[in-house]
């Protein structure tokens, strides 16, 4: 892709982060930059993003820093989250087109990356609390669209299995609005949303908020649309080696959820665990283990 894409959003959000804040004129520079080629800054290094700048790597940092981040490392997550939300699918194949010999290599390692960087950044105490917060609910509700319905799915399964109240909204808006309307602030909303958001999504997650109900988010962003009334939110990695996003460390999170809730009363969880497999028996939907 040679021209560059509209950057206009991209934009806004650093003039966001920047305003009221005091940058030195290298700063600036850095900045400069970072608006007129983001796809530079989105996969550039702190060496390259200075070479631009004419600059150097330290204040690259110090920008960075300044724009309210850790370092340049949080801050090019973020921004590219952005970037790459900013693209069609159609330029997501696009610029990943000729770049690699092996798609599949390329897409392993791309998820091998994924999971490195949630085990750095997730914090446990937030998987924590979005455990407690589906134990201490009367009923969970997971609003996940498209491929996105997949750890959404995962959730549900071993949820119900550990003994709690969890659904899964997905493909059928109408069932969705039913669902939505009826919730309480007893109730909690786990909307699940990466790259390109659900406009459904969002709507439904503003009523469920207007109604009371509590918000956790599992989102590539901090700053997604769907975060906005979040109590609790997971932010993983999606980026992909192909046109849509890994869902890889969306996965990994919510069994780590999955893992947390089913520790919180292990005497109930087993008891649940106990019934649903006695069930699976009388049903024999699960193909016969071999006799010992």
């Amino acid at each position: 892709m040679k021209q560059e894409v509209n950057s206009a959003t991209l934009t806004e959000w650093l003039d966001g982060h920047a305003q009221g804040r005091k940058l030195a004129a290298r700063q600036l520079q850095v900045l400069g930059v970072l608006r007129s080629q983001p796809r530079l800054a989105s996969y550039g290094s702190v060496s390259d993003i200075a070479a631009a700048a004419s600059s150097n790597a330290s204040t690259v940092t110090r920008t960075a820093q300044t724009l309210g981040f850790k370092g340049w490392a949080e801050f090019q997550f973020e921004l590219r989250s952005r970037f790459l939300a900013s693209l069609s699918a159609v330029e997501i194949a696009a610029q990943h087109n000729g770049h690699v010999s092996s798609p599949a290599q390329a897409s392993l390692t791309t998820d091998r990356s994924n999971l490195a960087h949630l085990e750095r950044t997730v914090d446990p105490g937030e998987v924590h609390a979005v455990a407690e917060a589906i134990a201490g609910a009367r009923q969970t509700l997971i609003i996940a669209a498209g491929s996105y319905a997949i750890p959404g799915k995962a959730l549900e399964h071993n949820a119900i299995i550990a003994g709690y109240d969890v659904r899964l909204l997905d493909a059928d808006v109408a069932a969705l609005t039913n669902a939505v309307a009826r919730l309480t602030p007893d109730d909690l909303v786990i909307a699940i949303s990466l790259w390109r958001v659900y406009d459904s999504t969002v709507r439904a997650v503003d009523i469920a908020y207007q109604l009371g109900a509590r918000i956790v988010t599992i989102t590539d962003t901090a700053s997604s649309p769907v975060a906005a009334h979040a109590l609790h939110k997971i932010v993983v990695p999606a980026e992909s080696a192909g046109f849509f996003p890994s869902l890889t460390g969306a996965v990994a999170a919510v069994q780590a959820v999955a893992v947390e809730l089913a520790s919180l009363d292990r005497e109930r969880s087993t008891r649940s665990i106990a019934a649903s497999e006695r069930t699976w028996d009388q049903m024999r939907i699960m193909h016969p283990r071999p006799s010992t």
